[in-house]
């Protein structure tokens, strides 16, 4: 009886049944490229959503597809979406799943959190850019900056332990410095529930992070004006 329904009701069932809080970290859905290892992020496993896009009769399963790719949140690093547009720029194998699903991710995905190491988080964040060029429906940008105290390894938590919050305006200014078009953009920063690990994250990025973007942002400009 459900797939006599109307395409649109089907679209809007679908992705109620898929929609979820839970990031889906998008490395474990690309099998043909080999998850971030320099990441040691915890398995996000339930796959259950994702069975159930995909695995419908061949009518529902595009629009299936569609939903999940337009409702769930995902996990991708600068690295990896790097990786993502290199596939999107090649010419697919016959029947190459993981293309057309890196193409469907492109062009749905609404929700992303964006994974930033520690050492390397300042120059990610010169990325971030590229993530609203690529992804053309993009609506929520999460940072999630791993900033840990080069005197101790703290392990990298799970996202689903964190607190986001709103971007303060001095950091929203700072990515609009760099091209990020933040009127176009919820943005917010995941940290940690911990008090004393969130005032760590939140120094750094004022101390290391800020000014490099305040000058990146001022070199910018500076080009900017000189055309």
């Amino acid at each position: 009886m459900l797939i006599c329904l109307p395409t649109e009701i089907l679209s809007c069932i679908l992705e109620y049944v898929v929609a979820g809080n839970v990031p889906l970290d998008l490395s474990k859905l690309v099998n043909n490229v080999t998850p971030d290892a320099s990441r040691n992020r915890p398995e996000f496993p339930d796959f259950t959503d994702w069975i159930i896009a995909s695995s419908i009769s061949k009518r529902l399963r595009p629009l299936g597809k569609r939903a999940y790719f337009t409702k769930k949140p995902f996990i991708v690093s600068p690295k990896f979406l790097n990786q993502l547009i290199q596939i999107q720029s090649e010419a697919p194998a016959p029947e190459s799943t993981e293309a057309d699903n890196v193409e469907l991710f492109f062009k749905h995905a609404q929700y992303i959190i964006a994974p930033m190491q520690g050492y390397s988080a300042a120059s990610e964040f010169l990325t971030l850019p590229r993530y609203q060029t690529s992804l053309t429906k993009l609506r929520v940008l999460t940072l999630w900056p791993e900033l840990r105290s080069p005197a101790v390894c703290h392990p990298i938590p799970d996202y689903r332990t964190l607190a986001p919050e709103p971007a303060t305006e001095e950091l929203r200014g700072l990515l609009q410095g760099i091209g990020l078009d933040i009127s176009r953009l919820r943005i917010d920063v995941a940290y940690s529930r911990n008090h004393s690990i969130r005032g760590y994250n939140v120094d750094h990025l004022r101390a290391a992070i800020f000014p490099y973007l305040r000058f990146v942002g001022r070199q910018r400009a500076q080009r900017m004006s000189g055309r």
